[in-house]
């Protein structure tokens, strides 16, 4: 489809990644994508289980993912908008290499995500070069990305998604390791446990671990019934919302 090049190409470089999934026969498969000019990978899988995990119902379908593996929209693959992606972009932990092979070991780090160890690199690079536009850059890219999930985790908690919040600021804890920014995302976490408005919300979000962790290993059964339970005992939250989600688009579970 021409639009998902267009897509790739223009937000590629933000983290933005296209992949097209089929069962098809790979001579069949080379034909289309030769024929159709395809410019985005195509993944061969073998029975249903792409349909399964993804919500497929019809032909073609698109499923969007969010920066933590989670499907946020189903459709016609040319109908999903630059602004849904773009709201999810905000999320992502992506950061930019920095151009010039001095910097190599720096790259190291961003490609790892060790934004923690990067940060001291790259305020030392700037010790040294002071004016260096890319360190400048990459600099301000991985601060920018630090107050977006602060804000974000903020705004989840101020709207009773204590288990998002939660996972945001574990989340940083991991990204920043060793820094005063996840000694910050630690201390925000420990707040949020103690607030007896996040009970109700962190205890769906604990017990939906084991129904998160059963469907990244492929086992729809046992998450849907892990789903189930967290609906019953605590259907008034947002986590139980987005396990309503799940269900809903996998109805025959």
């Amino acid at each position: 489809m021409p639009e998902l090049n267009q897509l790739q190409g223009e937000l590629g470089e933000k983290g933005f990644v296209i992949v097209g999934v089929s069962n098809e026969p790979t001579g069949l498969l080379e034909r289309h994508i030769e024929k159709m000019g395809i410019a985005y990978p195509i993944a061969k899988v073998k029975g249903e289980t792409a349909d399964r995990t993804y919500g497929v119902k019809g032909f073609p379908s698109g499923a969007l993912l969010d920066a933590k593996g989670r499907v946020v929209w189903t459709g016609h693959p040319g109908s999903v908008s630059h602004e849904q992606i773009a709201a999810l972009l905000e999320d992502t932990a992506f950061v930019s290499s920095i151009p010039g092979s001095e910097h190599k070991k720096i790259n190291k780090l961003i490609t790892a995500q060790d934004f923690g160890k990067a940060q001291k690199a790259i305020l030392k690079g700037l010790g040294k070069s002071p004016d260096d536009e890319a360190l400048i850059q990459a600099r301000d890219d991985i601060q920018g990305l630090l107050q977006r999930k602060l804000k974000s985790a903020e705004a989840l908690a101020v709207a009773g998604d204590f288990g998002g919040s939660i996972e945001i600021y574990g989340e940083l804890q991991t990204l920043f390791k060793g820094s005063d920014s996840a000694k910050q995302a630690k201390a925000e976490q420990k707040t949020l446990e103690k607030n007896p408005a996040a009970k109700a919300d962190l205890g769906a979000w604990k017990m939906m671990q084991k129904g998160n962790a059963a469907q990244r290993a492929g086992d729809f059964e046992k998450a849907a019934k892990v789903y189930r339970k967290v609906i019953k005992k605590y259907g008034d939250t947002p986590c139980a919302g987005r396990a309503q989600e799940f269900l809903s688009r996998h109805s025959r579970l």
